[in-house]
C-alpha cells in the first residue's frame, strides 16, 4: 500500500469473519508509523447516502458497528458485535494495518454491493488510505 487512496475491492461472504492486514507504506515503500493515529472506515449501500451499514473504527476489540433490525444507521448510532475493529501498527510493526469485523456484523450488512472507505487520521493530518466495493454473497446457512 502506498500513502495514496488505493482502490481496493472486497468480495466476501455475509455472515463469515473478514479480515485484512496491510502495510501503510510512504511513495518510497518506508512504512510509515501510525503511532497517534485513529482510524474508521464507513460501508455504505451507495457512496452518496448518509447512513450506515457498517462501521469499523480503532476501538478494537470494541470497534465494530452494524444494522440493528435491518435498519441502517448515523454515525454513532449502530449496534456494537461480538468483537473487531482496526488495529494500527499491528503486532508492533510499524506501518501495518489489521482490520477485523466479526461475523455477527458482518451478517447484519445487506448482501449485494456496498461500497466503502477507510480514513486514518490523527489532529494535523486525514488521509483516505483505500476505498472501494465491498460485495457481499447472501449467506445460504444461518
Amino acid at each position: 500500500m502506498s500513502s495514496t487512496n488505493i482502490d481496493y475491492d472486497i468480495i466476501h461472504y455475509q455472515g463469515d469473519t473478514y479480515r485484512l492486514t496491510f502495510n501503510y507504506l510512504n511513495d518510497d515503500n518506508t512504512p510509515i508509523d501510525l503511532s497517534g493515529f485513529s482510524a474508521d472506515m464507513h460501508i455504505r449501500k451507495s457512496p452518496t447516502v448518509e447512513k450506515l451499514v457498517g462501521r469499523v473504527t480503532s476501538d478494537y476489540p470494541q470497534g465494530c458497528f452494524g444494522r440493528k433490525d435491518k435498519r441502517d444507521f448515523l454515525l454513532n448510532y449502530g449496534t456494537t458485535g461480538s468483537t473487531g475493529g482496526i488495529i494500527l501498527n499491528y503486532n508492533g510493526v510499524i506501518g501495518s494495518v489489521y482490520i477485523e469485523i466479526d461475523a455477527d456484523t458482518v451478517s447484519t450488512i445487506p448482501s449485494g454491493r456496498n461500497f466503502y472507505d477507510l480514513v486514518i487520521y490523527n489532529k494535523y493530518y486525514v488521509k483516505n488510505v483505500l476505498s472501494g466495493t465491498f460485495d457481499l454473497s447472501k449467506e445460504v446457512s444461518i
